[in-house]
């Protein structure tokens, strides 16, 4: 999200689709919005913005935005999964947390409870409505089940001092075939842009780039600091579909150089859309 795209949201005021919180000591009512927003049309949570819509700056420590993605996650079941974006705007710090609108099937439960979004208003779900978005669940997971999925493993990789070269393997497993789709290494020590690799060529194709581990780290808030991840997406029955795979990472410093080792993938892939 753009700075300029947060102004235009903020300017629309709360409803149906945007809510403001002053700051983080508001972030249960935060995560019953989220709840809320995703049975809706989905929608926008903005920290560091006054019910009035003046950008008042949200306080950011070193763990803030991992802390409030934890509890989030622990706090509604299925585990929500949005994506969260860190802003300036008047030369304040301003986090806009955006969830996408529930599939057919899905119910989710905010601190046990599951809400719908009324107007600016979070609302509990009726008895009735909660059957009839359950009864969805058939064709829901006809749609799931022709899904793309893909395995992924680290084939190689090339560990220097100061740099880092994995090289993966990817084949799909199953769902729909795709012409085509798009790729990246992520992580806090591992940024690069999204590449596109033919869904045709995927088994004779290598998944490779070089990182510098010298540089200083950034924050990722699926990732962890001590992690890499391959994401791919792939544009499917009209949405944006996400696929995460994470490996934790170690460092160990012998005596003449750096040894950097990959771990076991950590499971299950994150599957996001939007």
């Amino acid at each position: 999200m753009t700075p300029e795209e947060a102004l235009q949201l903020i300017k629309q005021g709360e409803g149906q689709r945007v809510e403001f919180k002053s700051s983080f000591a508001e972030e249960n009512k935060a995560i019953e919005s989220l709840c809320a927003f995703t049975h809706a049309d989905g929608g926008t949570l903005f920290f560091g913005v006054s019910p009035d819509g003046r950008i008042v700056g949200a306080s950011l420590g070193e763990n803030t935005l991992e802390s409030f993605s934890n509890k989030l996650r622990a706090n509604t079941q299925p585990p929500l999964t949005p994506t969260i974006y860190q802003v300036t705007l008047e030369d304040k710090k301003v986090v806009a947390v955006t969830v996408a609108n529930a599939r057919p099937g899905q119910l989710f439960y905010a601190f046990g409870v599951p809400l719908i979004r009324v107007g600016k208003t979070n609302q509990i779900m009726a008895p009735d409505e909660q059957r009839a978005r359950l009864k969805k669940e058939e064709a829901a997971w006809s749609e799931e089940r022709d899904r793309p999925r893909f395995h992924v493993i680290p084939e190689s990789v090339a560990r220097r001092e100061t740099a880092f070269a994995p090289d993966f393997g990817v084949r799909q497993v199953s769902g729909d075939s795709l012409a085509n789709f798009e790729w990246r290494i992520r992580g806090p020590r591992f940024a690069m842009d999204w590449r596109v690799a033919s869904g045709l060529a995927v088994a004779r194709t290598h998944f490779v780039s070089t990182f510098d581990l010298t540089a200083e780290p950034g924050k990722d808030n699926l990732v962890g600091l001590n992690e890499m991840a391959f994401e791919i997406r792939f544009h499917w029955r009209g949405q944006w579909r996400h696929e995460l795979h994470r490996w934790p990472i170690w460092r160990t410093q012998l005596a003449q150089k750096v040894h950097w080792g990959v771990g076991e993938e950590r499971l299950p892939p994150l599957y996001l859309d939007g």
